[in-house]
């Protein structure tokens, strides 16, 4: 799916009532900020908005804009507030980027594949879900594949092992882990869990007429 272009008015108007006025109408309100400019306070449509992200694994991603005055431009989706209940949209902050300019990015982590270790009874516990990049923005990718059928029980795969294109550079330790296969549970250490969860038995001595 192509994306298409948001228009992105300036707002004047701040303060709570006003911007709960703006989210009741179908706006959402936002920050535009960035290449040594003042920021300026925004306001796009939300479900156009919503309809974007939802298209797109990740929150960090670039998207085309028209904003009133200024013409079109690039720019990219910094940070999403959602509210912590309903997940509704509540506020979006936009950067202004230039094509040659690197940027500051976390990129999703999709993990491919069935692991040798999972096959043998192991689980795949996922510790690390995206990872911070520096890049151009025209090498900004949606997320980063990690194929990890060939990994066994006890093993790690950290972040040296990715392999990543010379196009991004790391923001993040090399040595951090991504993911983990760790082996099948003892029978008998599911009975010790058992047992200490279990409740002990009262014995209460018979009152004596």
């Amino acid at each position: 799916m192509e994306d298409k272009k948001l228009i992105a008015k300036k707002r004047d108007l701040e303060g709570t009532s006003n911007v709960r006025r703006m989210r009741g109408a179908g706006s959402l309100p936002g920050v535009l900020y960035g290449a040594e400019k003042e920021p300026v306070s925004i306001e796009v449509d939300a479900h156009a908005f919503e309809l974007i992200l939802h298209h797109h694994a990740s929150e960090s991603l670039l998207i085309e804009i028209e904003l009133e005055g200024e013409g079109d431009m690039s720019v990219l989706v910094k940070d999403v507030q959602h509210h912590p209940v309903t997940s509704d949209l509540l506020h979006v902050d936009l950067l202004r980027v230039s094509a040659n300019k690197p940027i500051h990015v976390d990129i999703e982590l999709d993990l491919i594949g069935e692991p040798e270790g999972v096959k043998a009874g192991g689980t795949l516990d996922q510790v690390m879900h995206s990872i911070g990049l520096e890049c151009l923005p025209g090498d900004l990718v949606d997320a980063i594949e990690v194929d990890v059928s060939d990994l066994e029980i006890g093993k790690n795969l950290h972040v040296s092992d990715l392999g990543l294109d010379a196009k991004f550079k790391l923001l993040v330790d090399p040595n951090a882990i991504v993911c983990a296969i760790s082996g099948p549970k003892a029978e008998s250490d599911e009975e010790e869990v058992d047992d200490a969860g279990s409740e002990p038995e009262v014995i209460t001595e018979k009152n004596v007429e």
